[in-house]
């Protein structure tokens, strides 16, 4: 039985989709993004700030009451580049 468990663990990553991996492996937000609020794959919330002339970046939203979130834990990059 244990055989089984770790060979279907270890052939789960090639039976995603190519779209599916590349979420799980880059959680930031794609540029044509232009909601004001993401929120990535594992569940940390963002919001969207632009300052002339720089990109679009993504700042953590600590306390995501408003759009249904749940609270920023340790594993949430406090920015990210969009």
């Amino acid at each position: 039985m244990k055989t089984i468990l770790v060979a279907a663990t270890l052939s789960l990553p090639c039976a995603l989709p190519a779209l599916a991996q590349d979420t799980l492996y880059n959680p930031n937000p794609v540029f044509t993004q232009t909601g004001q609020w993401y929120t990535a794959p594992n569940g940390c919330s963002y919001s969207r700030t632009q300052a002339p002339g720089q990109p679009v970046m993504w700042m953590l939203i600590q306390n995501p009451h408003h759009i249904g979130g749940r609270n920023a834990t340790s594993a949430c990059a406090s920015m990210l580049q969009g």
